[in-house]
């Protein structure tokens, strides 16, 4: 049986646009050889499932809503999303946090994840990711 996992985080300060994709700076634990890091992506590199948290502590420097979304090759990955209301610019700090369920088919060689803010600009203090693989 062959269990790989990956454990990413950002514990510094990171501005990240509306629009933009979350940075995944540190590689805190990884195991095995089915998940990678590839910049500010995630590849998932043999076919199966895979689990899928994520965690995020952030001030926003407008008030409106922060919405995290999980996408898979580029396409949102349907439940993999959470959102906030930030009432109070630059102070009010807010967190949130998924979990999914991915899948890479067979015939697939790779496939790639993000995670990419679709709401107001925000500055992160805190990004954590952890990816697991079970065959």
């Amino acid at each position: 049986m062959n269990n790989s996992l990956i454990y990413l985080a950002t514990p510094s300060v990171a501005e990240v646009a509306s629009g933009g994709v979350l940075p995944l700076s540190t590689i805190v634990r990884r195991r095995g050889c089915a998940v990678q890091q590839s910049n500010d992506s995630i590849v998932l590199g043999a076919p199966g499932y895979y689990h899928v948290t994520v965690a995020t502590t952030f001030t926003a420097p407008a008030t409106g809503i922060v919405t995290l979304e999980l996408r898979q090759d580029g396409l949102p990955v349907q439940g993999a999303t959470a959102s906030t209301s930030i009432a109070t610019a630059d102070t009010e700090v807010g967190s949130l946090s998924f979990d999914a369920i991915v899948r890479v088919p067979c015939g697939y060689s790779s496939v790639t994840l993000t995670v990419v803010n679709t709401g107001v600009a925000v500055n992160t203090s805190n990004i954590a990711i952890t990816v697991k693989y079970q065959d």
